[in-house]
């Protein structure tokens, strides 16, 4: 398996984790207000939560099973009048209730009060129906302010998200192509989508959740304290022992997230490659050492795959066996304590269900955990790509004030290593045409990239109009140096979103105008909508050579002073070929051009034409001049004419 496919997995230290912490926060404080909000509005519901229990707790100790009751001086909503006292249920009360056949007698201090059973049954369920309407307010309430947090939180990290995401693909586009020359396109497309998205969720989701957990269970923790001491007393080891076995989980789950991370990311990078080389992989007959391949992949992702679901499937019950052996624990407890008449039916009841309530967020942590660590290698995949650095543009008011091109002893390299261009000197007069031919990989399109600014060049001199293209403003260079190239990029739209490439100063006037001076109305109008014909992806609903037709127009409409023809007229037929000249007969005129030909039939009639061998221009001349040389140019253009009379 090439190594290319696993993408970097990152192990960050606590520290490190942090500091990623800190700077990523920095999205979120232009909302730090609604943030604030929301995670108080957490709080608030995590600590609402913790009442309905207590208030049933109480209801069954008060009114469902009363055991004992005390003497008030005044009423109260859970008051029984007898005889002008009021007695009130406690569980500390000096009174004890006896129900008899159709009343109750409250004995207690060596005296005997009497009630009606309905009439004391009538008081318990006025006690009743108000905790009822107090726990309906409570989630009342609660489901109003989760509505307000969710929308907070979800806002938060929307807005976050679309800040990075911004910034992010500004600081890309921004880069040198040296960067892209050495960075899988793939790879960065998952930085801006899939880490950014992580985000998302870490912003949106985790934060508030990790605070309302860690809330739940402090707020859980402190009411079993109050509760009972003595039960509280039993539980605290399984609540020890469950913390050491998450903090092991959360160890063990992370590598095994990496793992299935690095995995998918191999089965990514294999399909993007294969299924866009496709035909190649059909033509030469590999459909089954491709699948073989894809399958060694693809059991490296079901054996990571299975490690991870073993650790989640042993976790989980795990922790449910520890919160039904705390439960028992209890109830073994409680029970005694209730017969002893220690401890009362509610309170029991209270201990039971909060031990239930603490292990749902102890369950969400470990989760949470993880899936903060996944955000931290997504922030330190986002924060590598911010810390590149951003090239330097020329700020000046430099103009390029006509098209001649002076190339000095310029020499370029993709590495310091090795040199593509080697001193290479040539000169092209404002309005002049200049061929450069030579076997691939010689050099020619290296240098309409040094002309059109996209690599800078390690040292010579490369004027345009008397501007060093290194010293002139990009804005400026673009809009006076422009370029067909053979494989033409064209993006979703319509044909003339292609041609202003969304560009507002551009009108569907200026288009078409450039289409009539261009004469190649006739291929505008065989497209099924003219010029407002919709482009699938990449173009590929168009031929090659209506691609380079639409590049032109392109180029025409722009109005630049510099042409550069980057073998325009390669890999397309005969007929379409004859178009493109003649269109690009029009595109050039009166314009610097510079035709960079691997068919040297179609630079024949060029009165200037070099030759570039290893980088070298080693050859010049015109046509004839180069054909009595008998050099490089004469054996290409040779063995270009035996190949065309072989195939005619």
């Amino acid at each position: 398996m090439p190594p290319s496919y696993e993408q970097e997995e990152y192990k960050l230290p606590f520290l490190d984790s942090l500091k990623l912490s800190f700077w990523v926060f920095k999205y979120i404080k232009p909302y730090w207000k609604m943030m604030s909000l929301s995670i108080a509005l957490m709080i608030i519901v995590s600590v609402m939560g913790l009442f309905p229990t207590i208030l049933t707790s109480n209801a069954i100790n008060l009114y469902l099973n009363p055991s004992k009751y005390a003497v008030s001086a005044k009423p109260s909503y859970n008051s029984i009048e007898i005889d002008g006292k009021y007695f009130i249920p406690s569980s500390n009360g000096a009174y004890t209730v006896k129900h008899l056949e159709n009343e109750y007698i409250f004995q207690g201090n060596g005296n005997s009060y009497t009630i009606s059973a309905s009439q004391y049954n009538q008081i318990r369920f006025s006690g009743i129906s108000l905790v009822a309407f107090e726990i309906f307010m409570i989630f009342l309430v609660s489901f109003v302010f989760s509505y307000i947090q969710n929308y907070t939180s979800q806002s938060v990290g929307i807005r976050a998200v679309n800040d990075v995401r911004n910034q992010l693909f500004v600081h890309l586009i921004d880069q040198p192509m040296k960067f892209f020359d050495s960075n899988i396109s793939g790879r960065l497309v998952t930085r801006v989508t899939n880490d950014v998205q992580n985000l998302n969720n870490m912003f949106s989701t985790m934060i508030s959740s990790i605070f309302k957990d860690a809330v739940l269970i402090a707020g859980i923790l402190y009411v079993l304290f109050l509760v009972d001491f003595r039960l509280f007393l039993i539980t605290i080891p399984i609540f020890i022992t469950v913390a050491i076995i998450t903090s092991i989980f959360r160890t063990y789950s992370r590598k095994a997230y990496r793992a299935v991370r690095a995995k998918l990311a191999a089965i990514n990078g294999f399909l993007a490659e294969h299924l866009s080389g496709m035909v190649v992989t059909v033509l030469f007959n590999r459909e089954k050492e491709k699948s073989d391949e894809f399958s060694v992949i693809n059991n490296d992702y079901y054996k990571a795959a299975m490690k991870q679901l073993l650790i989640f499937a042993f976790f989980r019950p795990l922790i449910d066996f520890l919160r039904y052996v705390g439960t028992a624990l209890v109830i073994w407890f409680g029970v005694q304590a209730i017969i002893h008449g220690q401890m009362e039916i509610g309170t029991l009841y209270a201990f039971v269900s909060y031990i239930g309530m603490a292990f749902t967020p102890i369950n969400d942590l470990a989760e949470n955990f993880s899936n903060i660590q996944s955000a931290m290698v997504s922030i330190e995949r986002i924060r590598a790509l911010f810390k590149l650095p951003q090239p330097q543009r020329p700020i000046s008011d430099k103009k390029i004030s006509n098209g001649k091109i002076e190339v000095k002893n310029l020499w370029f390299g993709y590495s310091q290593d090795t040199m593509i261009l080697k001193d290479v000197s040539f000169t092209v007069e404002n309005g002049g045409k200049l061929a450069i031919v030579g076997h691939t990989g010689a050099g020619k399109s290296t240098i309409s990239s040094i002309l059109t600014g996209l690599y800078p060049y390690s040292k010579g001199s490369a004027k345009i109009g008397d501007v060093e293209v290194r010293d002139c403003p990009i804005e400026e260079l673009r809009k006076n140096v422009n370029i067909v190239i053979q494989e033409v990029m064209l993006f979703s739209g319509t044909v003339f979103d292609n041609i202003r490439l969304f560009d507002e100063k551009i009108t569907k006037e200026m288009a078409i105008e450039a289409i009539k001076k261009l004469d190649i109305e006739k291929f505008i109008a065989s497209l099924p909508n003219g010029i407002d014909t919709e482009v699938r992806e990449g173009g590929n609903n168009l031929s090659m050579g209506q691609r380079q037709l639409i590049s032109m127009i392109r180029t025409f409409v722009r109005q630049p002073k510099v042409v550069i023809m980057d073998e325009a007229t390669s890999n397309v037929d005969v007929e379409t070929e004859s178009l493109i000249q003649r269109a690009s007969e029009r595109l050039t005129e009166g314009r610097t051009t510079i035709v960079i030909a691997h068919r040297l039939s179609t630079v024949r009639n060029i009165e200037r034409i070099i030759v570039i061998d290893d980088g070298k221009i080693v050859e010049e001349g015109n046509h004839e001049e180069l054909m009595k040389k008998d050099g490089i140019y004469a054996k290409l253009y040779q063995l270009q004419s035996f190949e065309e009379y072989k195939v005619s």
